[in-house]
């Protein structure tokens, strides 16, 4: 019982010292460079499959946008559903529309995005590569009015190679559940501030919804830019770092993408997610000898590499304290077990807590999408932390995949009526 005590103090010790550092990261405001005059082109990839329910809002909202040096890249991954047909229904020049077939088909996301970049190349060749900038986005995902204005603010220093957006549940409320509330306090709050902190280690990471980044770098990548790894956007993130170039992030330029509401479905994305994280454990070792990062960045990138086991071995403590914490009060209420019993609930509720204050701020002003009541946040913010036992399963089932050698793409299946018209 001495050692369980003792790894759940470290293990708390340990989350709440970087909970303590992640939410005293401030954003970083990157200004305009005035002597910077050169247009920038965005080649926008869409990767899709059985998009059908999504794929036409995600297209009208860039199509609205009036960027003169705008091409969108649908990739349709031979699709069973109406994916294609509702595609070809949307008659726009800016909209190139690339179809896989089987047996070059369903091969995951990074392949899709490098047939998308093949073609890229070949439209671009005679632009500088510096200029063109290859944007990312899921088939339901949309961006925030001023998103390319930002961009084009960021991007005049030429030294920034990348740009990673913050990223909005757009049914958070309307037309989600508990579910969805958690998992956009998860991203845009948490995960932000992460992001936040990841400015000051240089070791922002790239997501798959939302991220920006100059051809010229992807170029310069050993092979393809892409790997079939199913965390493809932070095995492109190690890459890039390990090769020196500069990925910033900014909370002003913000991706909306829908929550996943079933419990089932979430298991899925997340064991997808965290299976991810294990096959990036193959460039450990560079990190660790790489002179292009600090030593407090390669720290940062080990402990988000090794979270799948400190979340299990977490979860695990927790369950074993709350079974002797129930068996002390079963056998007696003592003022040993009171106390325990309220440090518990301070440990499990406070975190959240002062995140989902945080997030009541920074979002009331947002009228894109309707936020979820007070009320209803803070109570969010409460479960935020009883909320890493939602990933239990999805942790298991990533080892067992991974043990097993299957590497198949899990895909996130998509909800239908989330955007608001």
């Amino acid at each position: 019982m001495a050692v369980v005590y003792f790894i759940s103090m470290v293990s708390i010790s340990v989350y709440y010292v970087y909970i303590t550092i992640i939410k005293s990261a401030n954003d970083v405001y990157i200004e305009k460079r005035s002597n910077s005059n050169q247009p920038l082109y965005y080649a926008v990839i869409i990767p899709c499959f059985n998009e059908e329910k999504v794929i036409k809002q995600t297209l009208l909202s860039l199509l609205r946008f009036t960027e003169p040096n705008l091409m969108v890249y649908v990739v349709d991954d031979d699709s069973s559903d109406n994916t294609l047909n509702v595609i070809n229904g949307i008659s726009d020049p800016r909209i190139k529309v690339i179809r896989k077939k089987k047996p070059n088909a369903q091969k995951g996301k990074g392949h899709s995005l490098n047939i998308a970049y093949e073609s890229i190349l070949k439209d671009y060749w005679s632009i500088d590569s510096d200029q063109v900038i290859v944007t990312v986005l899921d088939a339901d995902g949309f961006l925030c009015a001023d998103a390319f204005t930002i961009a084009d603010r960021i991007f005049s220093h030429s030294d920034i190679h990348g740009i990673q957006a913050r990223v909005r549940i757009i049914n958070n409320y309307r037309n989600g559940n508990w579910l969805t509330l958690l998992q956009d306090i998860e991203f845009y709050e948490v995960i932000g501030n992460i992001q936040k902190l990841r400015m000051k280690t240089k070791t922002v990471g790239l997501g798959g919804n939302g991220q920006f980044t100059r051809l010229s770098v992807l170029e310069k990548l050993t092979g393809i830019p892409w790997s079939d790894c199913l965390l493809e956007d932070y095995d492109l993130t190690i890459r890039l770092l390990l090769n020196n170039e500069q990925i910033v992030y900014t909370d002003k330029l913000i991706i909306y993408q829908q929550g996943v509401r079933n419990y089932q479905r979430y298991i899925k994305q997340r064991s997808r997610w965290i299976q991810g994280s294990l096959q990036c454990h193959s460039y450990m070792f560079h990190l660790l000898k790489t002179g292009s990062l600090s030593k407090i960045g390669k720290l940062e990138m080990f402990y988000f590499l090794l979270q799948p086991y400190y979340n299990l071995v977490n979860s695990v403590i927790l369950l074993v304290s709350i079974k002797l914490l129930s068996q002390s009060l079963i056998e007696g209420i003592t003022i040993k077990s009171l106390i325990t019993l309220f440090l518990m609930t301070f440990i499990t509720i406070y975190p959240g807590l002062s995140f989902s204050r945080r997030y009541i701020n920074e979002t009331k002003e947002i009228e894109t999408i309707g936020n979820s009541p007070k009320l209803r946040s803070y109570l969010g913010g409460m479960l935020m932390y009883l909320y890493i036992f939602l990933t239990i399963p999805s942790i298991l089932l990533a080892f067992a995949r991974q043990l097993t050698g299957k590497k198949s793409w899990i895909k996130t299946q998509r909800e239908e009526k989330v955007y608001n018209e």
